[in-house]
């Protein structure tokens, strides 16, 4: 987001987030996909620079297909693409990210991705290059992936070493170069509507992480955790990743979702070609400015980026929980966050799922289905896998509503078909499925878990 608008003030800001709400009609929704390549002949990872990595592939979607270049650096080095509504972002260590158009429909969201998805795939052909789509990159040493850009990566990870008593810079390492996430963002209507999706989604994120958990592997070997991405987001840095108890107070609001980021450090701000670290919470920086710098609305948007919390709100709210899965479960992912926020009544159905939950509970479960996902204990004494089939049967009733209402020829509750085969049937997650092959049937063959990361 580029917007130099000058801000003076917490009011400023607060306008930001009212002037965001549209009318249901023009809600959209959106979709930002993540994956780690690695090369066929050996699965090592691949690599930003060289003719055969990241950046190649960058220069045969440019050359080939109409992608264009909307940010590169003096040495050639390409950061981002852009086709249409669509963008391709790069990550430190070169992955390339989907960040899809926003769209009102969930078919033509998940049709974006297939097509994106056959793209990519057919381009990396000729670099031997294949794509793994697990929420940690399961095969590799951090030590064995450069980061794209590493004077960047020393430049934030010293800015955050001084702010941060807590941070940890080897964790910091791994997580940028070996997290892949899937994100899906949605409009609101109002500051009510907002603040309702925002905590339905905080209080049932252990359900919803769990069901689609695929991070259990790391450097070959059991992580210890079947949820090993968010974890490791969770460790990096507190103060910027866990849930506040009054996220979930009926009191919250926008102003006081403003308070908790204006008191945060911030990360940097951007002029130019230029990253400046500043080293002032955001209240101290719209209060006194840095050296020569003044505030801007663009700066608060950067800044709001550098939490990563569950759920963010933004000039749209954003869901962050989910690891990245194979191309058959990605269309669930959307189709579940639309199908349970769809409107208040649907909302409170979810909310009563664990509505005996205190706040103690909530981080207790985050930790619990971190190692276990859908067999976590609840503190109702059943698993999560039980609050998991609940939450699928709302979410098919809530599409199936829409669908009547709508009077469309096909039902969008279909794309909860993958998953459902994995939470009715299989009554496991994806990583405990794969975990269960894995030591199996597949005899700890990486190329068992490539095929079955492709489909």
């Amino acid at each position: 987001m580029r917007d130099g608008t000058a801000i003076h003030s917490k009011n400023d800001i607060l306008k930001f987030f009212h002037k965001a709400a549209v009318p249901k009609n023009d809600l959209l929704i959106g979709l930002e996909v993540e994956r780690s390549g690695v090369f066929d002949a050996n699965l090592s990872p691949v690599q930003y620079a060289g003719t055969s990595g990241y950046l190649a592939i960058l220069k045969k979607l440019v050359e080939e297909v109409g992608w264009n270049i909307i940010n590169q650096d003096e040495n050639g080095n390409i950061r981002a693409l852009k086709r249409g509504g669509s963008e391709i972002h790069i990550e430190f260590d070169g992955r390339l990210e989907l960040v899809s158009k926003p769209r009102k429909g969930i078919f033509s969201l998940c049709r974006e991705y297939q097509m994106h998805a056959r793209e990519i795939d057919e381009i990396s052909k000729e670099f031997g290059i294949r794509w793994i789509s697990m929420g940690w990159q399961p095969f590799a040493k951090n030590k064995e992936i450069d980061f794209a850009f590493p004077k960047e990566f020393r430049s934030e990870c010293n800015h955050f070493t001084k702010q941060y008593p807590s941070w940890n810079k080897k964790k910091h390492a791994g997580w940028h170069k070996k997290n892949n996430g899937i994100h899906v963002n949605f409009g609101y209507t109002s500051e009510k509507d907002a603040i309702e999706k925002f905590q339905t989604l905080l209080k049932i994120a252990p359900i919803l992480s769990a069901m689609f958990a695929n991070s259990p592997l790391n450097a070959g070997r059991s992580a210890g955790f079947l949820m090993n991405r968010p974890r490791a987001t969770f460790e990096l840095c507190p103060e910027k990743t866990q849930i506040q108890k009054l996220f979930l107070e009926e009191d919250f609001s926008f102003e006081k979702w403003i308070d908790v980021l204006l008191n945060l450090p911030m990360r940097r701000i951007e002029r130019e070609d230029d990253q400046i670290f500043v080293p002032l919470s955001f209240k101290d920086f719209l209060k006194n400015g840095f050296e020569k710098y003044s505030p801007r609305l663009e700066d608060f948007y950067l800044h709001i980026k550098s939490v990563w919390n569950e759920v963010r709100i933004k000039h749209y709210l954003e869901y962050r929980g989910f690891d990245t899965v194979p191309p058959h479960l990605v269309p669930s992912m959307p189709a579940i966050i639309r199908a349970v926020t769809l409107d208040s009544d649907v909302m409170k159905e979810c909310q009563s799922l664990v509505k005996n939950w205190t706040f103690a509970d909530q981080l207790e479960m985050r930790e619990k289905v971190y190692k276990n996902a859908l067999q976590a204990e609840t503190p109702g004494g059943g698993k999560v896998l039980d609050l998991a089939k609940e939450l699928l049967n709302i979410a098919s009733f809530s599409l199936q509503g829409r669908h009547t209402e709508m009077k469309r020829k096909v039902d969008a509750s279909r794309f909860l078909w993958p998953i459902k085969e994995y939470i009715l049937v299989r009554e496991q997650s994806p990583a405990e499925y794969v975990m269960e092959q894995w030591n199996g049937e597949w005899h700890k063959d990486p190329r068992k878990l490539m095929e079955w990361s492709e489909k």
